[in-house]
């Protein structure tokens, strides 16, 4: 593989919880060249930077890029884009090149927020967009508060159901986030939603997010089913590799 690819560098990221489990070692081991700091990462004719050691996860979320294209589609010359758990910048970017004319990106770590600003600079689009480190549940609350309607809202949040202990309370979680995100949605708006919670299923995930919509008394029309992207297929005798999926809706 290594005479194959020729990488600059290897990082094994065996640093997850679920590792405990199997009374396995927690461990970010660098085995080729470097690997601390930012590297550059292309998708979908944009740059972004991730910290391969540091990062979440593997420091980039490849599963999603499809439906960060897909999103995109969907944005036109919208006056406003708010991205919730925005991360490094992924759906927020897409936006702003698509044609979006105000991005705001939210997320808790400031980490991510600083990459996202730098790859905002490094495609020329720093003019549109805005990243804020806040809770997002606390950030939309504001926001509602505040009278807020933005054209599309994108909510890519971390995993609510880590385990089957935690599937009412992440239910909740998730039923929460669609009607607090819903209310800051414009009429006629788009809202993408997603789930990378496999203990959360594609059926009851849309039941919470249908619940969310009608306490906000709001409804609208699923467009898009979406899943993760092919680089994350879907092994037949391992159901915990189907755990990420998304609803795009168009709002009334």
């Amino acid at each position: 593989m290594v005479d194959k690819f020729a990488p600059q560098s290897i990082v094994l990221r065996n640093d997850s919880a679920a590792r405990a489990f199997e009374g396995l070692e927690r461990e970010v081991k660098i085995v080729r060249g470097g690997g601390e700091g930012a590297i550059e990462v292309r998708e979908n004719s944009l740059s972004y930077f991730a910290d391969l050691h540091g990062g979440q996860k593997t420091g980039w979320y490849f599963d999603q890029r499809d439906n960060r294209a897909l999103v995109a589609r969907y944005v036109y010359d919208a006056a406003s884009v708010l991205d919730l758990y925005c991360n490094a910048g992924g759906f927020a970017l897409q936006a702003a090149r698509a044609g979006a004319k105000r991005v705001i990106g939210v997320d808790s770590s400031e980490a991510a927020l600083d990459f996202a600003r730098q790859a905002a600079v490094h495609n020329n689009l720093a003019a549109k967009c805005q990243f804020h480190r806040a809770d997002v549940f606390d950030d939309l609350e504001r926001r509602i508060k505040a009278g807020e309607a933005h054209d599309t809202v994108i909510a890519d949040p971390p995993a609510f159901v880590k385990s089957r202990k935690d599937l009412n309370s992440g239910a909740r979680g998730y039923r929460k986030l669609a009607r607090l995100a819903v209310s800051v949605t414009a009429r006629r708006g788009i809202l993408f939603i997603a789930s990378c919670s496999y203990n959360m299923s594609l059926v009851d995930f849309t039941d919470q997010v249908a619940h969310g919509l009608s306490e906000a008394g709001r409804s609208g029309r699923i467009l898009h089913t979406v899943f993760a992207a092919p680089d994350h297929p879907v092994h037949p005798h391992l159901p915990e590799s189907a755990y990420l999926k998304g609803l795009l809706l168009r709002l009334d």
